[in-house]
């Protein structure tokens, strides 16, 4: 113990009496004591710039040490007495406990990653750089209840800026969580808090949300340059991602997984939703979901077992259409359906073998009182073309059903038609949000 702990405790305290006395006016130095000869011996502690190699004749100017010294453990008693030996210890614990409220020990270098997750998610130095570079582009959004209790917290994604006059405004899509509940805006609406990279925090201001897409648009007033991320055309089955978080603290938050080979059509009209084999991180409602290119491609939704993810094309769509007509136009055709492709492969060869048919949307379930329903149309029916429309994702069939509610917002009219390939002619109502 002795030779574990007997080190020199300064070599710059000046020359002492005693041992003892060294040890407690370096530590009246450490703890901020109100020696004045000690303080001013430390500020005019100087320490030489290294010279020129093979020049030890020429210096640079001395320039004050900034940081206070290190601690040192004092030497053990050499008269191994037990009166001494314990006041030795108290002056360890003393030490120690002063050590460890160094702040030194937050720096990153110092510390151990908060999230192990993170760590396992994100392994190699391209996928780190990867990381890092959308992680400039998400923040943390925090809400405060009129009454002053903590409510949600999610991920937002920067999506563009714009000056008007004297401020820079900032547009960020996020989950609709943070201001809803059950589909229902929250009156009053809490106070929106903002998190950026740098640990700045703005008040956000709230400007639109979905409930069906699950999706709101937040502003903040930043004279910060922040920037869009990457912009891909979507996730693929298959395709691995990540899901980006920035979390209360603002950390950054990330985990790994791919795209889900899964269709779910249990709910109507949400079927356009895909899915990770992984969860979202803390904070991961609204994260970008991110390809291993640094495309975002869609954003992530807490969901068991599963995170879910919603298509960045469809939520560029419903921001161009809020833009431009402050709304949002979505159809309302009454259907849950699955594609063909997704069918066990001993299916699809008998429907192929005795139905000719290789591709199109099979219907899972249907409105009551529906359009759909009102046609004969019948769980288990295959619709083998919407417009021609037959290879479609379901992703994918969202986002050409979505593109109606811009002939539906151009032209004013209440309906759509959709065509089916077997004639069937489906009048399209939408909801405007």
């Amino acid at each position: 113990m002795a030779d574990a702990l007997e080190t020199k405790l300064s070599d710059d305290l000046g020359p002492a009496p005693s041992k003892r006395m060294k040890i407690e006016a370096a530590a009246e130095e450490l703890v901020g004591g109100s020696n004045t000869g000690t303080e001013e011996a430390a500020q005019q502690r100087m320490t030489p710039a290294a010279a020129a190699v093979g020049d030890s004749s020429s210096a640079s100017p001395a320039v004050p040490i900034s940081t206070p010294p290190r601690l040192h453990a004092p030497p053990f008693p050499e008269t191994g007495k037990p009166k001494d030996i314990r006041k030795w210890r108290n002056e360890c614990k003393r030490i120690c406990e002063i050590a460890a409220k160094d702040p030194r020990l937050e720096l990153p270098t110092q510390r151990e990653p908060k999230d192990p997750g993170t760590t396992d998610a994100v392994l190699t130095s391209r996928e780190k750089v990867v990381v890092r570079g959308v992680a400039r582009s998400i923040v943390n959004i925090s809400s405060t209840t009129h009454d002053g209790s903590m409510g949600s917290q999610c991920t937002g994604i920067i999506m563009g800026q714009w000056e008007s006059k004297e401020k820079q405004h900032t547009l960020i899509v996020t989950c609709s969580k943070i201001i809803s509940s059950g589909g229902t805006l929250l009156d009053p609406l809490p106070k929106l808090s903002v998190g950026l990279p740098n640990k700045t925090i703005l008040d956000g201001q709230f400007l639109f949300f979905d409930d069906h897409y699950d999706i709101a648009l937040l502003e903040i007033d930043a004279d910060l340059p922040l920037q869009r991320p990457s912009i891909g055309s979507g996730p693929e089955y298959g395709q691995e991602v990540f899901i980006l978080a920035r979390d209360s603290g603002l950390s950054l938050r990330a985990r790994h997984g791919e795209i889900l080979w899964l269709e779910e059509s249990d709910f109507i009209d949400r079927s356009y939703q895909m899915f990770v084999s992984c969860e979202a991180p803390v904070a991961g409602n609204g994260g970008p979901v991110i390809d291993h290119d640094g495309n975002v491609t869609g954003m992530a939704f807490y969901s068991r077992p599963n995170a879910a993810v919603l298509s960045i094309s469809t939520i560029m769509t419903c921001i161009e259409m809020w833009m431009k007509f402050s709304r949002i136009a979505r159809p309302i055709h009454g259907l849950g359906v699955r594609t063909f492709e997704f069918l066990d492969v001993s299916l699809q060869e008998e429907i192929s073998v005795d139905h000719g048919i290789d591709t199109g949307f099979i219907v899972h379930t249907v409105s009551d009182y529906s359009a759909a329903e009102s046609l004969g149309i019948l769980p288990g029916d295959v619709i083998v073309s919407f417009d021609d429309q037959h290879t479609l994702s379901l992703p994918q069939l969202e986002d050409y059903l979505l593109s109606l509610g811009w002939t539906f917002l151009n032209n004013s009219s209440s309906t759509v038609d959709l065509k089916s390939k077997r004639s069937i002619t489906l009048p399209v109502q939408f909801c405007d949000a």
